[in-house]
Parts: structure tokens; sequence; C-alpha cells
């Protein structure tokens, strides 16, 4: 993560731009919608410079007297939450569908006489 601008986010704490070094529209577009459902930010967006460069920017501005640093720390905390109940979800659904995709090949085994 690169600050850019730091002279000017040193005078307006609330205006954050970044770059996110290997990361593309996933990460961007998560935290993007993070952030424009928090309270304290008025803006957030991100772009990709260019389609061959692996990076994107990332653009904060949180209401007057709100530093933007933290707000993004707390975007981060809720993006990486919401991360691990997924994969969380995932595993979870993945043994579902292990069991029935078991109950289904028994099922047809029995059925047609296969050993299985």
């Amino acid at each position: 993560m690169v600050l850019l601008d730091p002279e000017g986010f040193a005078q307006d704490p609330t205006c954050l731009t970044i770059v996110l070094r290997e990361e593309d529209h996933t990460i961007g577009n998560s935290l993007k919608h993070i952030m424009c459902r928090m309270k304290n930010v008025e803006f957030c967006g991100y772009n990709v410079p260019h389609p061959l460069e692996d990076k994107i920017l990332l653009r904060i501005q949180t209401k007057e007297g709100i530093p933007a640093g933290p707000v993004l720390l707390e975007a981060l905390t809720h993006l990486e939450k919401m991360s691990a109940r997924g994969q969380l979800m995932s595993v979870h659904i993945g043994q579902c569908g292990n069991q029935i995709g078991q109950s289904f090949w028994k099922t047809l085994c029995d059925e047609h006489a296969i050993d299985g």
C-alpha cells in the first residue's frame, strides 16, 4: 500500500488516495461497496489505471473532522470478517455437497448393482 500525496494528506486527513499493488477489481469493488455504506464516508471510488498494471487506486473522502485512515482500516476489518464468513460458508456448503453426492452415488450404485 502506497500513500499518494502524503503532504496533502497531512494537511487534510479526510482525503486519502492510496495505491494497492497486486490487487484488482475484486478488492477494489468490495472495499468501495463497504465504504460507501459507512456513515462517515462522503465518497469512495477506485480505478485500475491500466489493464496491464497490477494495481488499483483507491480514493476516500470522509466527513469533516473524520480522518480517512481509521475509516479505511475499519473497512478492511469488515472485508476480512466477511471473507472469513464466506470461507466458512463455502466449507459448510462443500461438506453438505459431499454428503449429498455420497448419498446420490450410494443410491445409484444400489439401484444399478454397481460396486461403488
